[in-house]
């Protein structure tokens, strides 16, 4: 694990971790993966394997584990196929080592800081290794970052680099500034922030602050989306069907206006595996969830993920060494 002093010398200064993993240390082009909010740079996590009802109706869940997280299982995926490339991961300020003396950056979370924080590593990351292209993988939260960044007129050395976007489960500020109202989760949780009498912070993952200064921010932004598609950058978007955070219906209408701009945007939609049921006697009602967890982390939306993901990856760096040669 390694750490670079972003934003030094100002009030958002702080130190970011990242690791980085050669398949081909002499490689000039680079992978690079960021990750959602409450996460790290590995992208494990707990999954929902199980949700039954008792006669009075109230739900109990069940979790489990993963083994490997998503971008260690996409990491080790590129590696057995010999990938012509260099991987770095990086954890986003205040998450897994992102931190300061161990502590945590207590303000409100500004997107805008965290996509600065995305540009100076990966900006630093091209000139020590000297890279000439860069595959982006990024989930959820880190999404909206990505799109952030790419879309900053002072990023322009950066997008000049960018072959290809993949996005899972992509966040968007139409999903936190502009919720519709199916949108249970996030139209909740605008309500609330916004009709609160202070700058209310409202979250359930460590790492992320949520507040009205974060909304009046992404406001800003109505239509990152189609700005981002206007880069025209090769892009892969993973659509959890039944995902209770990002609603299927709205992230698929997003995503064609996406490919409405950039007609080399592949959309996939990823549906979640039945879990086996047990039996229990006290039990007269057994509901399974067969959506795909947000993010795709349970074991079949993350096996189609990696397979894919690896896929559409390798390929475009099979594409780079060939027009090299």
């Amino acid at each position: 694990m390694q750490k670079l002093i972003v934003q030094p010398s100002t009030e958002n200064m702080w130190p970011i971790a990242y690791d980085i993993i050669a398949s081909n240390p002499d490689s000039k082009n680079l992978v690079f993966m960021i990750h959602g909010g409450g996460m790290d740079l590995h992208e494990k996590y707990f999954y929902l394997t199980e949700e039954i009802s008792d006669a009075t109706g109230k739900r109990t869940k069940t979790f489990e584990e993963m083994v490997q997280g998503n971008y260690d299982k996409l990491t080790e995926k590129l590696i057995e196929n010999g990938a012509d490339c260099i991987i770095c991961r990086m954890d986003n300020r205040n998450h897994g080592e992102s931190l300061l003396n161990g502590q945590m950056d207590t303000r409100n979370t500004s997107f805008v800081r965290l996509a600065q924080d995305e540009a100076e590593l990966l900006r630093y990351i091209i000139r020590k290794y000297n890279i000439e292209h860069v595959e982006i993988v990024a989930t959820c939260m880190g999404t909206l970052i990505t799109q952030l960044m790419l879309t900053n007129e002072n990023n322009r050395d950066i997008v000049n680099k960018v072959d290809s976007v993949v996005f899972n489960s992509p966040l968007y500020t139409q999903n936190l500034a502009f919720p519709k109202e199916y949108e249970t989760f996030n139209y909740k949780k605008y309500q609330q922030l916004m009709n609160s009498n202070d700058d209310f912070q409202f979250t359930k993952m460590r790492g992320v602050f949520d507040s009205k200064e974060t909304i009046y921010e992404l406001a800003k932004y109505p239509d990152l989306h189609k700005q981002f598609a206007e880069l025209m950058i090769p892009t892969q978007l993973y659509l959890g069907f039944g995902d209770r955070l990002l609603p299927y219906k709205r992230a698929r209408e997003i995503a064609e206006e996406i490919r409405q701009i950039n007609p080399n945007c592949e959309i996939i939609k990823v549906s979640r595996s039945h879990v086996k049921l047990q039996e229990f006697d006290s039990l007269i009602k057994k509901i399974i969830s067969k959506d795909s967890n947000h993010c795709l982390y349970d074991p079949k939306s993350s096996y189609k993920f990696v397979t894919k993901a690896s896929e559409y990856l390798l390929k475009n760096l099979e594409n780079i060494r060939t027009k090299i040669d």
